[in-house]
């Protein structure tokens, strides 16, 4: 079950992003699913995704996590649902449990991208 334990970062949330965070999550969740969090379309990969036209995305590690949401159980397992929102001006992703090596490890990676990303755009706009 998921938490709500919101992770805020600044960032230029746009499809480019939005597709930077789930590439990194594809990377630690080889068998990711996602699903458009508003309209409720899933995807079996991200070349699926309608980049520009989604802004709140779900991401499961795999199959097997996405059914058990989709059941409703109020059993689900911990950090086995991703949220991914992005505004213009902030990525936020949520989840239960920050605190974990694995989810750690996620949210370093998406940190470390935006942050390389805000750089790369300063350094273009100097």
């Amino acid at each position: 079950m998921i938490g709500g334990n919101d992770i805020v970062f600044p960032a230029v949330g746009d499809s480019a992003t939005l597709e930077a965070c789930a590439r990194i999550v594809g990377r630690h969740w080889p068998y990711v699913r996602f699903e458009d969090a508003i309209t409720g379309e899933k995807y079996q990969r991200l070349g699926e995704i309608p980049l520009g036209r989604v802004q709140e995305l779900l991401a499961y590690p795999d199959a097997v996590a996405e059914a058990a949401w989709d059941s409703d159980s109020p059993d689900s397992a911990e950090n086995s649902m991703l949220y991914l929102i992005v505004r213009s001006d902030e990525v936020t992703v949520v989840i239960d449990n920050p605190n974990t090596a694995q989810m750690q490890s996620i949210l370093e990676d998406i940190r470390d991208w935006l942050w390389s990303d805000i750089v790369t755009t300063y350094a273009r706009a100097a």
